[in-house]
């Protein structure tokens, strides 16, 4: 979770200092969730996911099993907005590569 937060930090392009303020927190407290030392209570959760414009899904979709399922609708939009040889060879691509990973 921290190191996608990071991430939607660093699209804003904002320091560790200048998102700590925008969220009203401590500069040490963002730095440790970001590192993964502590987790903030839900309502602090918020503040930062609203500030950052960050979705609840893809930030957690990596921590919870569930997750995986908003990953994969992802996914399954991504395939439907190609025509539909691209979408073809994209899924002949992923059927390869979960053929592989069964071996």
């Amino acid at each position: 979770m921290g190191k996608k937060l990071k991430s939607y930090r660093a699209k804003c392009g904002w320091s560790l200092k200048e998102c700590s303020e925008r969220i009203g927190i401590s500069t040490r407290y963002l730095a440790d969730i970001e590192r993964g030392d502590k987790v903030p209570k839900l309502e602090t959760f918020l503040l930062i996911l609203n500030t950052l414009n960050a979705s609840a899904d893809d930030v957690l979709q990596d921590s919870l099993v569930v997750g995986y399922e908003a990953k994969s609708n992802d996914m399954i939009r991504k395939l439907n907005a190609l025509d539909v040889t691209k979408r073809k060879q994209a899924l002949e691509i992923f059927d390869s590569v979960i053929s592989s990973l069964k071996e």
